[in-house]
């Protein structure tokens, strides 16, 4: 048996942590339409999500869930867990086109410095200013890429549910260095913690190199 690492065991308790408290809910159809979900009778009862534009299928009771056209590969530990918060949102998950940052989140300018080592860094010392290279991989997860008039990008990606990230990257020049930064609609203040609000942005960061 492969011995898990200290951060992979605190997946693994946190995904059956947010399994079992799934399990005693009930009405799924309504609850996915508050979410901005299908409605699990035209999936045979499965409920789908997407995460970084893999669709992933999740079936009560046991909420296990693999990648729908993946021949039932098993989802990522973090796309699932991301899902499983999703599902476990009490409130409307209604999109507003307002853009915000990491630090907006409760906790989030506390946890800046650590929010940016695990997402925005590693990416922009990968990148530099290769902006080909980016916009190839931002393929990966079906960006919408839109160039800027000044050379720097934005691109939007379904994200997680109804939600979307937007990435702002700006090569850098003789006086600054290369610069990026991942947005947030402000709806996800509702549904997401500090933490997964980093962990979404990381896995997409990471996804990026």
């Amino acid at each position: 048996m492969q011995t898990l690492t200290h951060k992979q065991q605190a997946e693994q308790d946190a995904i059956r942590l947010a399994m079992g408290k799934l399990a005693g809910l009930a009405d799924w159809p309504a609850r996915c339409a508050r979410l901005g979900l299908p409605d699990p009778g035209t999936t045979g009862g499965g409920i789908r999500i997407i995460v970084l534009g893999a669709t992933l299928e999740l079936r009560p009771p046991e909420f296990s869930a693999v990648v729908v056209g993946g021949s039932g590969k098993p989802s990522k530990p973090v796309d699932h867990l991301l899902a499983l918060h999703y599902l476990l949102c009490e409130m409307p998950v209604m999109p507003t086109g307002e853009w915000i940052t990491f630090r907006d989140f409760s906790g989030g300018q506390f946890y800046w410095e650590p929010f940016l080592s695990r997402s925005i860094n590693p990416l922009v010392g990968r990148m530099g200013n290769n902006l080909d290279v980016l916009k190839d991989h931002l393929r990966r997860f079906s960006a919408k890429v839109e160039p800027m008039s000044d050379g720097s990008l934005r691109a939007t990606v379904h994200a997680l549910g109804a939600i979307d990230l937007m990435l702002v990257y700006r090569p850098g020049d003789d006086e600054f260095p290369p610069f990026a930064d991942v947005l947030f609609d402000a709806c996800s203040r509702r549904l997401l913690c500090a933490e997964d609000a980093a962990v979404l942005a990381g896995r997409f960061c990471i996804g990026l190199m």
